[in-house]
């Protein structure tokens, strides 16, 4: 088949991670000819050099997408699509605002449009609510008008994107951590070397605002107040973003933005995961903590639940005093902590490997190209 990879559109965040290592894994499938279309989240990753020659890479940068680039962005890659006439289109991420003529697999991941209870929405004002609604009904449209399969990350998700968008073309292949979780790099340490009773918690995220990081300022101070001292929180956010936020405050630091290969390292200095977001349709950082035998506390909304099962601790989403009470039950039983790492490798075996993932997003090329059901 010839199949054109569409990253064109995306410029930032957990989707170029998967778009990178779906890319990565065609490798392994060469009886297909890809043509790979990318943006500027992909470009300063992937390495054209390192691709045999049934790789074709095209360079785009749309910059931010406003309605006025859909159409932009539709003109540049349909005489993409004149000039290699692909069989099938995948983008892992949408919306896509292309409308190709060649069956077209778009993955979903807007994760506020399907989870209303997310106590992040309860922040916007009138004005945001009004351009969430019309944001909301855009990108559905261009869903609709675009789409020939939809794949999500979990069976929750499914089943929310099919009652949202009324169509049964919608298929789960799961994310999972990169295969540089597999056989890590050997990195210098990020952090100073630390005491057998600092405790250590790790949140491997960008600064966004669905995140909710700023809720861990507060919960600092909480256990400071209950007596806790030794503990760390570990981000990796922008230096400027750290002091803006948390103003050099006790027990809270920030390594900054890591390459996704040095990650692993930064997770063997810390001891567990905790994760306070507000929405996601998945997080790699689950299965990441899982593979690299860390505990998870996180929020406990739908999508965390569906994702870490059994492996996590959870408390309601904005509470400080309920993470609190988490991390100390976590920090006092380190029988829960080896019962949360045990469950987190149990877990861990529901997730495709980045292989399994490109092997049934290729099969579903497969089917669409010849007309049949996946």
């Amino acid at each position: 088949m010839k199949i054109m990879i569409n990253t064109a559109h995306q410029r930032f965040g957990g989707a170029v991670q998967v778009a990178l290592s779906f890319i990565n894994e065609c490798r392994d499938f060469r009886e297909h000819e890809y043509f790979i279309m990318l943006g500027p989240g992909l470009q300063k990753l992937v390495h054209e050099e390192q691709f045999p020659e049934n790789f074709h890479f095209e360079k785009f940068d749309f910059g931010v997408i406003n309605f006025h680039k859909s159409f932009v962005i539709h003109r540049a890659l349909r005489a993409m699509e004149k000039r290699y006439q692909p069989d099938v289109v995948i983008s892992t991420t949408g919306p896509t605002y292309f409308h190709s003529k060649a069956p077209q697999i778009i993955g979903f991941n807007l994760p506020l449009y399907i989870y209303p209870e997310s106590p992040y929405l309860q922040t916007y004002t009138r004005v945001q609510k009004l351009n969430f609604i019309f944001n909301k009904k855009l990108h559905y449209y261009f869903f609709k008008r675009d789409v020939s399969a939809v794949v999500t990350q979990t069976d929750d998700v499914n089943q929310r994107v099919r009652k949202e968008l009324g169509f049964d073309k919608v298929y789960t292949i799961t994310n999972t951590a990169s295969t540089y979780y597999n056989l890590p790099e050997s990195c210098p340490n990020k952090l100073a070397p630390k005491s057998d009773s600092l405790y250590r918690f790790v949140t491997i995220s960008a600064f966004y605002k669905h995140k909710n990081l700023e809720l861990i300022a507060d919960l600092a101070k909480t256990l400071v107040k209950r007596g806790r001292k030794n503990f760390e929180f570990v981000l990796t956010i922008k230096p400027e973003e750290f002091q803006r936020i948390f103003k050099g405050q006790a027990n809270i630091t920030t390594v900054g933005p890591v390459p996704p290969k040095e990650c692993p390292s930064l997770y063997r200095e810390c001891d567990a995961m905790f994760l306070p977001t507000l929405a996601e349709c998945f997080s790699a950082s689950y299965p990441e903590a899982m593979l690299m035998s860390k505990p998870i506390i996180t929020t406990d909304l739908g999508f965390a639940r569906s994702i870490c099962g059994k492996a996590a601790l959870y408390f309601k989403a904005k509470d400080v005093k309920a993470a609190a009470d988490q991390i100390e039950r976590l920090l006092d039983d380190k029988q829960l902590e080896a019962a949360l790492i045990a469950q987190g490798h149990e877990e861990f075996k529901k997730f495709d490997s980045p292989q399994e993932r490109a092997r049934k997003y290729l099969k579903l090329c497969e089917s669409l190209n010849l007309g049949i059901n996946a």
